[in-house]
């Protein structure tokens, strides 16, 4: 599939002039996609089986938009996918104060321990020496889902019938927010679990931080270290069980005739999901609105 489309955008105009970006009935955006439904349906002996998956994948890349509309971390510029990423590439963390000499740093107080980002560009088209929100942010990747795909698989056998539904992702680009692992946020407060154990440190061995997947501890100057940046992208591809149902048909002969059926059946909704989220947050509800529960039903259907 192919389609164009016109776009309403705010697109950025001088900060100098006073006035908010306005918005512009401007620009095109391409997409292409494809989706595929396949189905089978057949029994081996007294068993009887039923699956039918999908799966789709679209792309949406911005054409001429007559300018650049900035949406926090996201960008949409011609070239770019829609919404796609928009930061600071990295190599790692700096180790010790050897690896500062002569390195592209982004603020004058990075330590060991800081995130390491690479000098893309400077003003003259080349590697200037510095790192600078101007020159060396890159597009990263788009933000939306890719290859959504979803599965019904349904059995029978004498009485019983089981239904199991799948869904999922294979691929979406996320950024680990930085609530998620952002230490001493205040004064007073403490630092995430997930990031207890895992962060640079003096403490630790020359080892322990080569394999750190934090940056250092600090309260200051914090914004040097969680900046938008692939340092903190993962692929937030998940496969959830999102159903499971158990029935079972009660033979008519042992019940009386005026009754047409009874079913007795049991029900788990999200009981499984994988992925790489950390711990504790969900795919689909992400950090700030309430957390998808496993549901279990009981239940007895009766027809008359």
């Amino acid at each position: 599939k192919k389609n164009t489309k016109d776009m309403l955008l705010a697109l950025q105009i001088p900060t100098y002039m006073g006035f908010d970006n306005p918005d512009q009935n401007t620009g095109k955006m391409h997409t292409t996609g494809w989706e595929i439904n396949l189905g089978w349906r057949d029994r081996i002996g007294q068993v009887g089986y039923k699956i039918d998956f999908n799966l789709s994948d679209f792309k949406s890349v911005m054409g001429d938009l007559g300018g650049t509309e900035f949406l926090g971390d996201q960008i949409k510029v011609k070239g770019s996918e829609f919404n796609e990423w928009y930061g600071y590439r990295t190599n790692g963390l700096f180790q010790t104060s050897d690896d500062l000499s002569g390195a592209a740093l982004i603020s004058s107080s990075t330590k060991p321990g800081d995130v390491r980002y690479v000098d893309v560009s400077g003003s003259n088209g080349a590697p200037d020496g510095r790192i600078s929100p101007e020159y060396d942010r890159v597009l990263l990747g788009g933000s939306l889902p890719r290859y959504t795909y979803g599965a019904n698989i349904r059995f029978d056998y004498k009485h019983f019938d089981l239904g199991i539904v799948i869904q999922g992702v294979g691929k979406q680009n996320v950024r680990m927010e930085s609530d998620w692992v952002q230490p001493l946020l205040q004064n007073w407060l403490n630092i995430t679990s997930l990031v207890d154990g895992n962060y640079y440190s003096n403490y630790n061995t020359a080892k322990e931080n080569m394999e750190a997947k934090y940056p250092r501890l600090t309260y200051s100057n914090p914004g040097s270290n969680y900046v938008m940046s692939d340092f903190w992208m993962f692929n937030g591809r998940y496969l959830r069980i999102k159903n499971i149902s158990l029935g079972y048909n009660v033979p008519q002969s042992l019940y009386k005739t005026y009754l047409q059926n009874i079913r007795l059946y049991a029900s788990v909704s999200d009981l499984f999901c994988m992925n790489k989220y950390p711990k504790g947050y969900d795919p689909e509800s992400g950090i700030n609105n309430y957390p998808i529960t496993t549901t279990v039903v009981f239940g007895a259907s009766i027809r008359f």
